[in-house]
């Protein structure tokens, strides 16, 4: 029942909100998707109450008593104009789907998502607003990964690995707690107060361990392949070896026998039962694509027809997010999609490169402190969020999750980071150049000695 109360008192808190800026209705909205709350407490939650479709109605809700506002500034980038074009190659595909019904099951979510990504980029145009959603997949990921070593520790249960969590199997969540792990870096080493950065820690760990529970070897070496790249740009040099140290002895110290020996399996992958259906299933999935090359055999059409290729079973998923669009769409919506992910790991890029060429270029007594640290907590944050969206890409080697909405968020936020980044610099630059000079202390002119008019008197001597 707290949990229900806990997600009204949230909505209503959003709606508030909502009267001030649409942002809050968009927040909302995202923090439910992320946090999956349907999933999280179905075994406390009513079972009739959709949060997710009360959190969009409050985002529309907003949405419409600024539209005018909206409307005048109203700009896609070009991210959003790919995402649509992409959006329209699977729509296509399900024009054209061997099985209609299921094309349009998939298509239908897909196009929910896309919605509240076009809304979201009308909306969102402040750092600020950048930030907030950095601390809201930190916290909801993180509360995600706490009830799961919670479950375990105290309950003895292993939920994420024999049921899986939060609607996705073993696979899907142990790659959703691995996007999370960025998140925890930023905020653990741009955090001003220790309990902050002491807390954002704390949740990387939680994630990390639900990692290897997860028993997911995808989503294990994703989470290495992010790892990897965060330390390379992390500086000092010295703080990078640092926290890769700690990293090795707490995984060390995590990682039981059985999660060793289901990550070392992948190197025996040719007697893994596991390795080589999905090595069928993209052989199968690639076949299909060579025949259907334009637009596929419909969205999630392919899983009936990868046994007639070579899978070794009927129904069998690709297990290959490229591959899966490749087949169901065709290759050019897979060259898009591609396209697409290469594009937003350049947009957080430049967006990083951008505050750091503003804050080399101003001066330590220029701006005010907390706006100095805004900006190095963005130029962070990009650097997470352009990991998290490599940690998927990489994940999507091994696994189909085009309706994944963490992924597309990412998406989103990269179509606008460029542009609010540009913003931030450039306030930051005329608060810089109309701040007055600090005014210097004039030294004090000697007092000129006075000059006698008359010869002094001769002095008497005694007598």
């Amino acid at each position: 029942m707290k949990q229900a109360i806990f997600l009204m008192l949230l909505i209503a808190a959003a709606g508030v909100g909502s009267f001030q800026s649409p942002f809050w209705g968009v927040l909302l909205y995202y923090f439910f998707a992320v946090l999956r709350p349907q999933y999280l407490w179905e075994w406390s939650l009513p079972a009739d109450v959709r949060w997710s479709l009360m959190a969009a109605g409050v985002a529309f809700f907003s949405v419409m008593l600024f539209a005018p506002r909206i409307m005048l500034r109203a700009r896609l980038n070009k991210i959003a104009w790919l995402t649509l074009a992409f959006t329209l190659v699977m729509g296509l595909s399900v024009l054209t789907a061997h099985d209609p019904d299921v094309a349009q099951e998939w298509a239908v979510e897909f196009v929910k998502i896309v919605a509240m990504m076009m809304l979201a980029t009308l909306v969102i145009e402040h750092i600020w607003q950048i930030n907030a959603m950095g601390l809201m997949m930190l916290l909801a990921l993180g509360y995600g990964a706490y009830e799961i070593n919670y479950n375990y520790f105290i309950n003895g249960r292993l939920d994420i690995f024999h049921v899986g969590f939060g609607g996705l199997d073993n696979n899907g969540a142990g790659l959703m707690i691995a996007m999370g792990v960025p998140f925890a870096y930023v905020f653990g080493v741009t955090s001003r107060r220790l309990w902050m950065r002491a807390a954002s820690w704390g949740l990387g760990l939680f994630m990390l361990h639900a990692v290897l529970m997860s028993y997911s070897r995808g989503a294990m070496l994703a989470t290495i392949v992010g790892a990897v790249w965060l330390l390379y740009h992390h500086r000092p040099r010295w703080q990078a070896g640092l926290i890769a140290l700690t990293l090795c002895l707490c995984i060390s110290v995590l990682a039981g026998k059985e999660i060793r020996e289901r990550f070392f399996s992948a190197q025996s992958y040719e007697d893994d039962n596991s390795a080589q259906s999905r090595f069928d299933s993209w052989g199968a999935a690639w076949k299909i694509a060579i025949d259907h090359p334009i637009l596929g055999v419909g969205v999630r059409n392919s899983a009936l027809y990868s046994e007639r290729y070579g899978a070794d079973r009927h129904g069998r998923t690709i297990h290959s997010q490229f591959l899966q669009i490749a087949a169901d769409s065709g290759l050019i919506a897979m060259t898009m999609y591609i396209a697409l992910l290469l594009i937003c790991f350049h947009a957080f890029g430049r967006s990083r490169g951008l505050c750091r060429a503003q804050l080399d270029a101003t001066p330590a007594t220029g701006p005010p402190d907390d706006a100095r640290r805004g900006l190095i907590l963005t130029e962070h944050l990009a650097l997470g969020c352009q990991t998290s969206l490599l940690i998927f890409a990489f994940g999507g080697l091994f696994l189909s999750l085009e309706v994944f909405e963490l992924p597309w968020l990412l998406i989103m936020l990269a179509g606008v980071f460029p542009a609010a980044v540009e913003a931030a610099c450039k306030q930051m630059r005329e608060r810089v150049e109309t701040k007055p000079e600090p005014e210097t202390a004039q030294p004090r002119p000697r007092r000129a000695k006075r000059r006698r008019l008359t010869p002094p008197l001769p002095r008497r001597g005694l007598a």
